[in-house]
């Protein structure tokens, strides 16, 4: 996948693989684990409540939605490096921001900051979909597979670095700012060694001689509409499995510490968990890529969903002397997290093509986001009932549902395959 016979392609794709592991490390810590943080060391240092944080949080989620379309669409006009190094800064700020409101007591500083943030985070997610979608075809899968390995990361490591901060009398604030700096490094490494597209630097996906077949076939190919998007039973079938998968991803990693600590399980089992959990994830990321690469998308998003029924059933059933279900636990959480943003551009991709990758994102992750962006009213409404075993029980009759929904996809070639483009060359001489 590096392109072993073309040293500038594979030097490249390894600095972008490891900008996409940072871009993705950070998408997983402020959409999801810092939740943990905020709803627990904030909380004890400032008297503000759960229930503002996180309606925050779901308000962003929302907005983040409408950015989701927008932010597509720039991606169509506009190359993509300005707006991550923007965007990377932005988040430096913004997090540095979040540390003095702790500190000044400042309500609204602080919600302004994290609400900018949540939503002008989607950008560092998306573009790096679209550099791997860009720079890979036929290893796509194992590249995604790779990048989002930085969410497993985040899942093993914020937790556990942010508590040992805490223990050693680091407060919010000293956390943030230590935060806030390693994003601005980010920031300088993107602006030094992002590239969107092989074709800037002379090169082509994959590393190869020339451009795709689908891309030479299909030159003059124009992008899909909106209307031709939403009138596809197959756009749908997206929309709906992948909007309940990424539904289950906050469900499971922004409530990880407060559903262990409601089942009594005391931080010192469930951190070392966790982190071996994260370990035995990160190849589970690429594993799916593999799968993703060799038997389609669709059938690798079966294999993750029955990954999110174990996470599921461990968080519905462990408790304090359960350790085998703590580890359940703990593996399906870093698995999906690493799985789920892998596979979800990689499917659009599948269904709609390297050249209509982003026309179609911008419609159908914006209404994932839609149904994804209710997880954390979901959960807060079963935590505040006392039946956090519930929310997940329910949640894995949900992944059956986005289970039965990619069987029906799996019957489709992928878009970009040299059988597809013969059958759509067939059928235009008809």
């Amino acid at each position: 996948m590096f392109g072993k016979n073309n040293p500038k392609f594979r030097n490249r794709a390894i600095i972008l693989i490891i900008l996409g592991i940072c871009c993705y490390y950070l998408f997983c810590v402020i959409t999801g684990e810092q939740v943990n943080l905020l709803t627990t060391t904030l909380i004890e240092e400032t008297g503000w409540t759960v229930t503002t944080i996180t309606s925050t949080l779901t308000y962003g989620s929302l907005m983040a939605v409408v950015m989701i379309f927008v932010i597509n669409t720039v991606f169509m006009k506009l190359n993509s490096k300005f707006l991550m190094v923007l965007t990377t800064f932005v988040v430096a700020a913004g997090i540095a921001i979040m540390g003095l409101s702790s500190v000044t007591l400042s309500f609204a500083t602080f919600i302004i900051a994290f609400f900018i943030i949540r939503v002008v985070i989607v950008i560092l997610q998306h573009g790096t979909n679209l550099m791997c979608t860009n720079w890979w075809s036929k290893h796509r899968g194992k590249a995604l597979g790779l990048v989002t390995m930085g969410a497993p990361i985040a899942s093993a490591s914020f937790v556990a670095l942010t508590t040992i901060g805490s223990n050693m009398g680091m407060r919010f604030s000293d956390i943030y700012y230590v935060f806030a700096v390693i994003i601005a490094i980010i920031g300088v490494l993107m602006l030094l060694f992002f590239k969107s597209t092989p074709e800037e630097c002379g090169l082509y996906p994959d590393g190869a001689d020339c451009e795709p077949a689908s891309m030479q076939v299909e030159e003059n190919q124009s992008t899909l509409t909106i209307k031709e998007i939403l009138t596809r039973r197959d756009s749908w079938l997206v929309i709906v499995s992948f909007g309940i998968l990424y539904f289950g991803i906050t469900c499971i990693t922004a409530y990880f510490a407060t559903v262990m600590i409601m089942k009594d399980v005391p931080s010192t089992i469930y951190l070392p968990a966790l982190t071996i959990g994260a370990v035995i994830g990160f190849p589970a990321s690429f594993l799916l890529g593999v799968i993703d690469d060799k038997w389609g998308t669709p059938v690798a998003s079966m294999v993750m969903g029955c990954l999110y029924i174990v996470g599921f059933l461990g968080m519905a059933f462990s408790n304090g002397s359960t350790i085998g279900l703590i580890m359940l636990a703990t593996i399906g959480y870093a698995a999906i997290t690493g799985g789920c943003p892998n596979l979800n551009p990689s499917i659009n991709t599948y269904i709609f093509g390297r050249k209509n990758y982003l026309s179609a994102s911008r419609i159908i992750m914006a209404l994932q986001g839609v149904i994804a962006a209710f997880a954390n009213m979901y959960m807060g409404a079963f935590i505040n009932a006392g039946n956090p075993t519930g929310a997940y029980l329910v949640l894995c009759l949900f992944v059956v549902l986005a289970i039965i929904l990619l069987a029906i996809l799996s019957r489709k070639p992928a878009y970009d395959s040299e059988e597809a483009v013969k059958m759509r060359a067939a059928a235009g001489k008809e």
